[in-house]
């Protein structure tokens, strides 16, 4: 399904259920298991269906597995070390062939566990202990973990996202003296840029300007109006007068057929991949439109088959998509034999923590809720937001000017 375009710079080993897989270290630890068509990750938490990553940006379960003894890690989010010791999870078998696969066959349309023999004497209280064991995320980890320290951060603005956005706000306002903090729960800075080549100038300016950076850190909530960092280092409190929200937007999904296949991604993921050397040995097809339906059959040329997003009927295939039906007319289909789909649909603006700020929201048909702000991304008192989470498509021109803008007002 993947194959590596360049040859490793950094080799290292991994473990996979026991067995070793090569790998690049750095790069995502999904990636590293793809590479190698390591493409069944996980299960379906309830009814053990199989799942990979699909979205490359921590958005989904797909591609959860224990790592080091520790359960629920988003590989996806994971730089490759070398040595992980990586397990499925919750599984009866193995990743390829879950007894636990079962319920799915006997309860096709889903286990209600919360009201199945409920009442009934004795078979209530054995579906309940059932349904306990065979559902859920993984055993509890294998070691305790230490308490972590945690610290007060004073600064003049917090930027959330390190994404295009966040960065291009961030060098702007360090440039002008303010004390920025950035927090980004990517493996490095970047974001959607680390999918793009020539993204390398900002990136260095940003480390060069003295920010400081929290990466791998989760911007966990907004509590009377200071900001909880879940950090590596520990938990951090910042506060700052001035926060600027730049959370992207989660890439959009379609209700279709065995859209929880694996081999069903994003395109902006499978364009990520690309940029780790990574990408699909077969064809791929695109549905959608956008920058990065573009810029993926730019780089993948012939082997991608483009779709309007109404066109798609469903994927088949049964632990992995295998063929891809599209509508031709009103009752006809296409069946093209294809492993891979890529998804360009309007993302889901990541709203949430700028809304638990104190920013509106406003309800876009086509994308969700958004962060509701005006031109110059005020969207409340201290509270700015840009880029994707206020319902603007991936257009790299036109995010930089925003959030350049941005920059001036927030600082002034």
């Amino acid at each position: 399904m993947f194959r590596r375009t360049r040859a490793f710079r950094d080799p290292v080993t991994i473990h996979l259920d026991g067995s070793p897989v090569r790998a690049e270290r750095g790069e995502p630890l999904a990636a590293s298991l793809l590479a190698e068509d390591k493409i069944i990750l996980a299960r379906s938490p309830k009814l053990h269906r199989p799942r990979s990553a699909s979205c490359f940006r921590g958005g989904c379960d797909g591609c959860l597995m224990r790592v080091d003894g520790t359960p629920n890690v988003m590989t996806c989010l994971h730089a490759t070390r070398g040595e992980e010791e990586v397990e499925a999870q919750n599984v009866i078998g193995s990743r390829q062939a879950d007894l636990l696969r079962l319920t799915d066959w006997f309860f096709p349309k889903g286990i209600d566990h919360h009201h199945f023999m409920a009442g009934v004497p004795a078979l209530g209280t054995l579906m309940q202990t059932m349904a306990r064991k065979i559902a859920g995320l993984g055993r509890m980890p294998s070691e305790v973990e230490a308490p972590r320290p945690a610290r007060v951060l004073e600064a003049d603005v917090v930027v959330v996202g390190a994404g295009l956005a966040g960065l291009v706000v961030a060098q702007k306002l360090g440039a002008s003296g303010a004390r920025v903090v950035v927090v980004d729960d990517g493996l490095s800075l970047g974001g959607s840029l680390l999918a793009l080549p020539d993204h390398a100038p900002l990136l260095e300016s940003i480390r060069a300007s003295g920010e400081l950076v929290f990466s791998r850190a989760t911007a966990a909530g907004v509590y009377l109006g200071d900001l909880l960092v879940a950090a590596e280092e520990g938990a951090v409190v910042v506060r700052a007068p001035a926060k600027v929200f730049a959370t992207g937007a989660h890439d959009g999904v379609s209700a279709f057929p065995g859209n929880d296949l694996p081999g069903v991604f994003s395109a902006r993921a499978l364009c990520l991949l690309h940029a780790y050397g990574i990408e699909p040995d077969g064809p791929v097809v695109v549905a959608g439109e956008g920058f990065w339906a573009d810029e993926l059959a730019r780089r993948l040329g012939d082997r991608v088959v483009r779709a309007a997003a109404s066109a798609l009927a469903g994927v088949e295939g049964t632990g992995y998509v295998k063929r891809v039906l599209l509508r031709e007319g009103a009752e006809e289909e296409r069946s093209i034999e294809a492993e891979v789909l890529a998804l360009a649909l309007p993302g889901a603006p990541a709203f949430e923590l700028a809304a638990q700020a104190g920013a509106e929201v406003r309800f876009d048909p086509a994308r969700g809720y958004a962060v509701a702000c005006d031109e110059n991304g005020a969207a409340g008192e201290g509270i700015w937001a840009v880029g994707e989470c206020t319902g603007m498509a991936f257009d790299p021109d036109l995010i930089t000017a925003a959030a350049e803008r941005c920059a001036a007002f927030v600082n002034a």
